[in-house]
């Protein structure tokens, strides 16, 4: 890699990357090369999938919300054994916004987030309202703070449900953070906690809480967020696929 990268530098006659003990960096120049050896490297990517097309290969990184992993995952699968045999599907989960991140930065090749606001480059699934969500037999506190669990700093839902707790001045408590959902969900059902979810993504062994003292949520939006430029075949189909299961 290193001879191959020194060679590119002699053809183009710049200095690509500053070289130090113990990393290595982009030199000016080079910054200023990245935006088009990006479109270098998507053009190549069409020619690629534009070539493939009839026999698709390849591989897709898809970043799916931890709320809408056990809803939409085995059914994804499903349809890509039957339609893509041949795809590779590798899949990250994580807070919505952080999988937003990585699809900027190109760690991913699109990502199914749920957020309050609508991306202006994303396709909408869906809309659902966001309720409170309690276990069956879960007593709400007749004179202390509600206790809640909730996903860690950086979760969308989190933030504006603690902005309405906090508007209406609703005495809470954080009794459980946990970046995964099956933890947030085995909390809730333990009625150790009530947590936040979006109408559609409600297990059967929890139900909506129906209680004046809690504040109203606003409605979410499950959307597709795609890398700019330079997606596969591949990569279209599954987020064609991804969008007919809604």
């Amino acid at each position: 890699m290193s001879q191959r990268i020194g060679q590119l530098e002699s053809q183009l006659g710049v200095l690509l990357f500053q070289r130090r003990y113990h990393d290595v960096l982009l030199a000016p120049s080079g910054e200023d090369l990245v935006a088009q050896a990006q479109q270098v490297v998507d053009a190549h990517d069409g020619f690629v999938g534009f070539a493939q097309r009839g026999r698709l290969e390849g591989s897709v990184r898809l970043g799916i919300a931890e709320d809408y992993v056990l809803p939409l995952l085995p059914r994804l699968l499903r349809a890509m054994k039957h339609r893509l045999p041949s795809v590779e599907l590798s899949v990250v989960t994580g807070l919505s916004r952080h999988l937003c991140h990585q699809v900027d930065a190109r760690a991913l090749d699109m990502a199914v987030v749920t957020l309050v606001d609508t991306l202006r480059a994303a396709r909408t699934l869906a809309q659902p309202p966001l309720h409170w969500v309690a276990a069956p037999n879960f007593v709400p506190p007749t004179d202390g703070p509600w206790p809640i669990a909730f996903f860690p700093q950086g979760c969308a839902f989190r933030a504006v449900a603690e902005q309405r707790l906090a508007v209406g001045g609703v005495p809470h408590r954080l009794a459980l953070v946990s970046a995964s959902g099956q933890v947030i969900h085995a909390a809730v059902a333990a009625e150790l906690a009530i947590t936040v979810m979006a109408a559609g993504t409600v297990p059967p062994d929890l139900h909506i809480l129906q209680d004046r003292a809690l504040p109203e949520l606003p409605g979410t939006c499950i959307q597709i967020a795609t890398r700019a430029k330079g997606l596969s075949a591949a990569m279209r189909e599954v987020g064609a696929i991804v969008a007919e299961l809604w």
